[in-house]
């Protein structure tokens, strides 16, 4: 299949899987339900829509005929790949954590997001939902926001490899922090795109930023639902009156 054609159904399928909940009830699907078992109705079909769109995506993009300049490289080998993973995950949590402490330290920001909790609410409400937020979740938007956005990007641009990786993360990253719709951490989002993409730049394996996307939403998820997002809370006014005492 043309890469193009493998990039736009890509996008189409992610659309659809966002939407898809939306777009069923609109057509009456739910109608027959209410209450919680509304909410119960359409979580497990999200999770639904988000596994066969999981499924669809990574098979389509196997049978690329003409693969993107990055893609064509020579790819790391299999057996360095979970290690480069875990370098990524470390890289990613020390960004967060430094992040963080910029984002409500210095910018004022909220010390919690809103979009994290009331994911972690219906986590904890409907265990099912974990399977979204920490799997396919990451699969989807890696192939979304690394593979097609940031690839075809640095496909596209006729430079050295560092302007194509700065124009195409930059791009990307912006894409992938908005699509959170959580202005207030965007530097967090921005941060980690930009992580996912040099790990893809560097690896040329799709699948070590998603193993390291999949770490870090582990790991949340794990968090908020063992520790309790109370406890979490208290952690970070501890931490923020020691901030201020030191600084």
């Amino acid at each position: 299949m043309s890469r193009l054609w493998v990039s736009l159904l890509t996008l189409v399928i992610y659309g659809l899987a966002q939407f898809g909940v939306i777009i069923l009830q609109l057509s009456g699907l739910f109608d027959n339900y209410s209450g919680k078992e509304l909410v119960f109705a359409q979580i497990y079909t999200q999770v639904t829509l988000f596994i066969i769109a999981s499924f669809i995506i990574i098979l389509i993009n196997h049978f690329i005929a003409n693969p993107t300049s990055l893609e064509q490289q020579p790819k790391e080998k299999k057996r360095y790949a979970i290690g480069w993973a875990l370098v990524g995950y470390f890289i990613v949590m020390i960004y967060q954590i430094i992040a963080n402490m910029i984002n409500i330290y210095l910018l004022g920001a909220p010390q919690s997001s809103p979009n994290t909790e009331r994911l972690m609410k219906v986590a904890q409400e409907i265990p099912i939902f974990i399977i979204l937020i920490s799997v396919v979740g990451p699969i989807l938007e890696e192939f979304v926001f690394r593979k097609v956005i940031f690839g075809e990007i640095y496909n596209m641009i006729q430079a050295n490899k560092t302007i194509k990786f700065l124009i195409a993360g930059i791009v990307s990253s912006i894409i992938f922090s908005a699509a959170h719709s959580d202005p207030s951490f965007f530097i967090i989002y921005f941060g980690m795109g930009m992580i996912f993409s040099a790990l893809y730049v560097y690896t040329k394996r799709i699948w070590v930023p998603i193993l390291v996307h999949i770490m870090q939403n582990g790991f949340v998820v794990i968090i908020q639902v063992l520790v309790g997002p109370e406890k979490i809370k208290e952690i970070q006014e501890s931490a923020s009156f020691i901030f201020n005492f030191l600084f």
